[in-house]
Order: C-alpha cells, then structure tokens, then sequence
C-alpha cells in the first residue's frame, strides 16, 4: 500500500500522466549452486533438509509457526490518522502522500495490529484495489456535495484511464471467483473435512528351491482418510480400510513346528515375507476404522495427540525414514519391514495420548501410552486403558543438521499371553517365527490347544538416523535391540538393523529407486522356559524396488525381496517374492 501512496505522490507533485502501465518492475536473481560432495557417485551436490514421510496424511509433530499479521482472517482496519501507523514516520518520503489519503479521503487502510507493510511488494492487482476504493471514496464524496480539492480528482481520472482495463479485468475476476466460491459452497462435501485415498494392487509370487507351495497371489487393500480441520490449527484424520489378506501371513514360507499337549502340532509361520500393500488389508473384503487420531498445538512448543481404535506409534513420531516410510500408503517400500523400524510394531496399535514437544527448532522430545486397541474398550479384569496390554514409548529427535537427523527411541511394552510379536491387528509385519513366538512359548490362541500361556514384557531400545546427501539420495538406518521377559519363565534378546537408500525422481520427477538391506527381528537367545530348538543365524533381507509415476495419481512398482536364512535358519532355502504393486491415490 505505500506503494500506491508513492504514486500518488508523485503524480500530485510533478503533475505527471501515467503512459505506461507497468508499476513494479520484477527482480530476477540468479543462484548460483555450490556443488557438493554426492556420497555414492562422488558428485557434489548441495545438501537438502532430511524430510519425512512424503505422504501428506502424516500428523504434524512439534513445529508450530505463529501466523504473520498481514496473513491474519481478521480484516484490516481502518485508520483515521497515518500517526497511528507504528511503522510510518514523518521521515518516510511518501509520508505525506500516504497522511492525504488517510486523513483527507479515509481510503488507506492498516492491519489489525497498526501496521502498514510499508516495504512489502505491491502486485499490479493490490494497487488497482487501493486506486478503486479511493475512486469510489471521493465519488461518495462529490454525491454528498462534499469539497474535493480539483487537483486530486484530476489526478484521480488520470489514475483512471491508465488503469481502466485493470479495474475491469479485476471487476470481472472478482465476479468469476465469487461465482465459483458459490458453486463449490452448494456442492462441497464439507466446510471442515477433505477426503483423500488410495487403492493399492499387488500381484506376487514366492521362489525358492524348498518343496513349500506358494501360488501366486493378487492382494489389494483400499483407504480412506477423513482429514477435518476445526481452527485451521489442529487435524484429525480418520482412517478406513478394506482388504483381502488373510489374518495369517499369505506366503508359506519357512516355519517353527510347536507340538501342543492335545498332539496337534503347530506350524508359526515367520513374517518376513509381509508387503507394505497388505498391512491393514485383513478385512476380509469389509470396510473397517483402523484409526482416528486427533492433534492440536497447546503452544508454540506442545502439540498434543489422541489416538484411538488400533492406531499405531509410527504415524505419531518421526521415524527417519523418507521416502520408504509412506504410511504404508503404496509408495514407498514394497516390504512392511523396509518401511521403518520395527520397534514402532513391537506395541502393536491401540488407544491412548501422543505428545511432542519442541526444546528447540532441532530438538524434539515425544513420548505417548497407548492401550490394547482390542481390549481398552472391555471393563473386564485384565482388560481396559491401564489393566491389560500397552505400549509406552519416547523418542529424542536431533536435526543435527540440514541434512542429517539421528533419533534414539525406547518402547516399553506389556502384551497378554498369545499377542507378544511385531505385528498389528493380527498380521505380522516382520520379523521371524523363531523371534515372534520366543522359541514357540508364545503362541496365538494357545489356550485352545492345551499350551499354558505366560504374558510378556520387554523394553525395546533402538536409534534411527537418515542423511539426506543430495536432493537425489539419501540413506537412511536403524538399530534396535529388545529384551523381553516371559513372566515367570525366562529372558530374551531380539536384534533388528537396516540400511535403507533412496533415489528420488530418478528418471523424472516423481519416481523413486529404492534399496533395502537389514536384517529381520531374529532370536538371539532365551534363558530359562522351555523353547523349542532354534538357529540364530542372520536372516538376511534384500529389497530393491522402483516406482515409476505414470501420473501424478497413478504408480507402478515392480520389486524383488530376497530372504536369506529365513526364520534366521541357513538350512532353510533362500526365498526369492517377486512383486508388482499399482497403486491409485485421490
């Protein structure tokens, strides 16, 4: 606006006429790119910020940006003194220009906090607004028969007949978005809520030289999320989903036999094999909430979360793993276990309170209690918010810098007899049989079969890191070590550790080459109880994947995952699953 004041002046003061309609020459600058050293290919690239999920459903965490004046919903105020303005002074050289159009005319207005954005840049549009309400100002004015100096309404037809294909252009454009901001209002879902998808296909197969049977198989899930806003600040997110994977994992692939007292001998099989399309896809075809999870900033520095039905952890912390972590939304990993660490699985989902809090723009605290999704809501003993299953867990962020973050992350994890594992709402994510069912002293519905049931508790600790080296790669790792305790039987160890890179955009923007190589929660040992005979050698898992965009809705990913040693066994012959997933997003 002191723009346009600047141009009253002028035109006031050397009586000029207008020829060219041009007000605000643009500035280019050039940015001239330092090359820095790129780690794989020794190009040097400049380092980017390490950024999080790609997917856009991911909860906002601790960063929490006030809202600038002049982008305040309040509408600006109207001054009747420019000393009113705490940023104008009489020094300013447009001061008197800006005081006549204040104090003569009432037609320049400041923001709510008495401010006038004096250096801001003027568009081409703001500065017909501010000449149109001064035109209609003064022509109220001449129609109330109140005295206006010749000299200004001279100047204010000049202003005018430059700008009178602008005033009409803009009439028109306001005309247009008020017509359209009509239409959508009669026919928008909601003033609050947005819906976005996708729908993800995979076909897969299983080879390996074992006699295990696999066929080959097409899974497909489909999700819904309701993303509502009440305040413009906080976001709940409500999730849906629907699938046709079976509650028990869909490839046969190596197993621990468990002999039962009623002489039914149990085959558990492991959960290595377990594709990112397939997790939360055991609905038997049926539409289902998986969970709700609502957040808002207590202050600039608190931002709270309440989850609720089978929510998980890894939607409410910084897992550090871009670009492979989608939310298991069909972008990115094509294997649950190379979409994060799986220490966010040992709690499986449930029902509770997230908090994050900001120490400072680079450190970040969360920490959060979630009950048993499947038994908080049951009033019975052993059962409810505090009496049955839970999972606890905090996580210290460090952006150590642009480029490099590093977290360390404790689980605290109580599970009823039958439920110890990496796995949510029945279906493992990963890790081996040997490792899920401690030895096969951890067996779901044992009850049934005669198997005396014992609970478990274990505390999980593990560190996460990514380094964004390039805007074409990063690498990104985890390590994780977790003791668990069958109560009243013996002692565990469980090791799980990951390198994971990706190559964003390669080929063009919007497709990604991705590599995996780690190794699955696996069974070191177990002291005391009664396992059953096990390996403990490295099951090794190697992934490789590339999604290519077809549109900026449409991704095809073909990919391989290669299992070593599955159920951390070398005798057990290596397993090759190819796959090719389709996934639609809205």
């Amino acid at each position: 606006m002191l723009k346009f004041a600047q141009y009253y002046h002028l035109l006031v003061k050397k009586n000029a006429i207008m020829k060219q309609p041009g007000l605000i020459p643009q500035i280019y600058q050039t940015l001239i790119g330092l090359c820095l050293f790129w780690l794989t290919f020794g190009i040097l690239i400049t380092p980017k910020p390490v950024r999080g999920s790609p997917l856009t459903f991911k909860l906002p965490q601790t960063r929490v940006t006030s809202k600038p004046q002049f982008f305040s919903n309040q509408p600006m105020g109207q001054v009747n003194s420019v000393n009113r303005l705490k940023d104008i002074s009489p020094g300013d050289w447009a001061y008197e220009a800006l005081k006549n159009l204040i104090e003569r005319y009432s037609c320049m207005e400041g923001y709510p906090n008495l401010t006038f954005y004096g250096e801001r840049s003027l568009t081409r549009w703001e500065f017909v607004a501010g000449l149109n309400a001064c035109l209609s100002t003064i022509e109220r004015l001449i129609q109330n028969n109140i005295a206006v100096l010749r000299e200004d309404i001279e100047t204010f037809k000049r202003l005018a007949k430059a700008f009178e294909e602008d005033v009409q252009v803009l009439g028109t454009r306001i005309s247009n978005l008020e017509n359209r901001t009509a239409y959508i209002e009669d026919h928008q879902f909601s003033t609050t809520t947005k819906l976005a998808g996708s729908v993800v296909f995979s076909a897969s197969d299983v080879y390996g030289t074992d006699n295990r049977k696999n066929n080959a198989i097409l899974d497909y899930r489909t999700n819904l999320n309701f993303i509502t806003s009440f305040t413009g600040k906080d976001l709940l997110v409500t999730s849906f989903f629907a699938g046709n994977t079976p509650l028990d994992i869909s490839f046969n692939l190596a197993t621990i036999d468990v002999p039962t007292p009623s002489g039914i001998t149990l085959p558990l099989p492991t959960a290595e094999g377990t594709l990112s399309s397939q997790f939360a896809g055991n609905t038997n075809n049926q539409l289902k909430l998986l969970s709700f999870q609502y957040t808002f900033p207590v202050n600039e520095k608190l931002r709270l979360n309440f989850a609720g039905s089978i929510t998980a952890f890894h939607p409410l912390v910084p897992t550090l793993n871009p670009y492979m972590d989608d939310l298991d939304s069909g972008k990115g990993s094509i294997s649950e276990f190379g979409q994060r660490n799986p220490i966010y699985a040992a709690s499986g989902g449930g029902t509770g309170l997230m908090f994050n809090y900001k120490f400072t723009e680079g450190l970040k605290l969360s920490a959060g209690y979630l009950a048993d999704g499947l038994t908080a809501g049951n009033p019975r003993q052993g059962n409810g918010l505090f009496n049955g299953g839970y999972g606890a867990l905090s996580q210290l962020t460090w952006d150590a810098t642009e480029s490099f973050s590093i977290a360390g992350v404790y689980v605290n994890e109580y599970t009823p007899p039958g439920r110890f594992g990496f796995n949510y709402n029945g279906l493992g994510v990963s890790g081996t049989a040997v490792a899920n069912s401690l030895a096969g002293q951890d067996i779901p519905f044992g009850g049934v079969f005669g198997v005396e049931q014992f609970p478990t508790i274990s505390n999980a600790y593990g560190v996460n890191f990514s380094w964004r080296t390039s805007p074409t790669f990063t690498v990104n790792g985890w390590f994780t070590t977790t003791n668990t305790r069958l109560i009243g039987r013996g002692d565990g160890n469980i090791l799980t550790y990951a390198l994971t890179f990706a190559f964003p955009d390669l080929g063009k923007e919007g497709n990604l080459l991705g590599f995996v190589v780690g190794a699955q929660p696996y069974l070191t040992h177990f002291e005391g109880g009664n396992p059953q005979p096990f390996e403990v050698d490295i099951p090794y898992h190697v992934e490789a994947f590339y999604r290519y965009g077809v549109n900026d809705n449409i991704y095809v990913t073909p990919g391989f995952i290669w299992l070593l040693a599955p159920n951390q066994d070398n005798d057990n012959a290596t397993d090759f699953i190819g796959t090719i997933r389709t996934t639609f997003t809205f």
